[in-house]
């Protein structure tokens, strides 16, 4: 069996495409601190104790983007402490924009025969150890974007977008709920998967899981339905991978946090899992849905806060995790409720206004119906399940010949670009 020792490349997807317009965006830095692009100025707002009157620290317009894309969308990689933004201009869809947390500055990446990312039917998530971009567009066709060579600078040339599998599922309507843990994406509301299931494709074998992976909810609780929503997942202070994740569904039934880790060297094992983790193992607990049931906002996570923001500039959090989250602490907070940042930014003028802090509750299994204003998409980045996906064979019913045809291991692209990281 091969073994992938990966480095430390973790990486958040703050949101995934839509047609529908977003202006801005949340993101977390390698420290933690909070941060909002778009609007007027790109903004710092720091640490999670000061939110409730933070202070704002206007970062650099040098080489900014210009933010005309229809789909705006942010993700964090941690180890180079950067933040990759897709969709910042009209002119230059195709452009990747960087900003360098530790310098401060802006860069970019050119790229070619990029996906769509303005169609509903696109979907991203930026890998953990690979650093390298998986996008489902067309409702079938999965490619990647492979940037482990780069640094917070970008890798100084064009690259090129690569094909790599064909999802097990076939839907030309179907928007993309994506997210990570344990370096597998898990595709959420994928059609014919029941509720509390999820498609899954393997990165470190580039193929399918054989069959959707089940999360069954603790303590006999509510099923995450099988539809839209947004999902990002969980830092670890450590840089490893990321184990859970937060599912919000369009209806705001409950925001669901969801757990995966399965071994990197085995496929389907669980030998050696992290400590605590154990009772976890895919598995889904529930907290209360947002306050504000916005289907257009979009959501960002650090080690232990999930923030949401909105389609009108507001920012809300939940403590999910504990400080103990890094040891063994998968349990999450009871009680929770959802609080206002002190920070908004304006929606259509772009500006920053302050806001009183405030607190915002709602109770976990509640139902409500969506009711967003329909800015921005659908967040994510998360994970999951067993690497059963290596079997070039499966017995499901559903998806026939096409599903037998995609799970194989026929990702030459993505067993290309783990070439480095493999060891015998």
């Amino acid at each position: 069996m091969l073994l992938l020792p990966f480095t430390l490349l973790s990486t958040l997807l703050v949101g995934s495409s839509s047609v529908q317009a977003a202006s801005s965006c949340a993101v977390f830095d390698a420290n933690f601190d909070l941060y909002v692009f778009g609007g007027t100025n790109d903004v710092k707002l720091g640490a999670q104790s000061t939110w409730a009157a933070p202070t704002v620290e206007n970062l650099t317009s040098t080489g900014r983007p210009p933010y005309t894309g229809p789909s705006l969308t942010c993700y964090l990689s941690q180890s180079l402490n950067a933040l990759y933004l897709l969709g910042g201009s009209s002119s230059s869809p195709s452009d990747i924009y960087i900003y360098s947390f530790s310098s401060s500055s802006w860069s970019i990446q050119p790229t070619s025969s990029a996906p769509d990312f303005t169609a509903s039917s696109t979907g991203s998530v930026l890998d953990h150890d690979t650093n390298t971009f998986f996008t489902l567009a067309g409702g079938t066709a999965l490619s990647q974007l492979d940037l482990s060579a780069g640094t917070d600078q970008g890798t100084g040339g064009t690259l090129a977008w690569e094909g790599v599998n064909t999802a097990p599922f076939e839907s030309s309507s179907y928007n993309p709920t994506m997210a990570l843990a344990s370096n597998h994406i898990m595709y959420l509301g994928a059609p014919g998967v029941a509720a509390g299931s999820a498609e899954i494709f393997v990165i470190h074998y580039a193929a399918w899981q054989a069959e959707p992976q089940t999360f069954p909810t603790l303590n006999s609780g509510t099923a995450f339905p099988s539809s839209h929503g947004q999902a990002t997942s969980f830092f670890l202070a450590s840089g490893d991978a990321q184990l859970q994740f937060a599912f919000v569904d369009d209806a705001f039934t409950n925001t669901f946090i969801l757990t995966h880790w399965t071994s990197p060297s085995t496929a389907g094992s669980t030998d050696g899992a992290p400590s605590g983790i154990s009772p976890y193992l895919n598995s889904t607990q529930l907290l209360p849905a947002p306050s504000q049931q916005d289907t257009g906002a979009t959501y960002a996570a650090s080690a232990t806060d999930l923030v949401q923001l909105t389609s009108t500039g507001e920012l809300y959090y939940l403590t999910v995790l504990g400080s103990s989250s890094e040891v063994g602490g998968y349990a999450v907070e009871s009680g929770a409720t959802w609080t206002k940042i002190g920070y908004a930014v304006g929606g259509g003028s772009g500006s920053s206004t302050a806001a009183a802090g405030a607190s915002a509750s709602a109770s976990a299994g509640g139902s409500a119906s969506a009711s967003g204003s329909g800015v921005a998409a659908s967040a994510s980045a998360s994970a999951s399940a067993s690497a059963a996906a290596a079997s070039a064979s499966s017995t499901t019913s559903t998806g026939g010949a096409q599903r037998e045809s995609s799970r194989t291991m026929g990702g030459a692209g993505v067993l290309l670009g783990l070439v480095a990281w493999l060891v015998l």
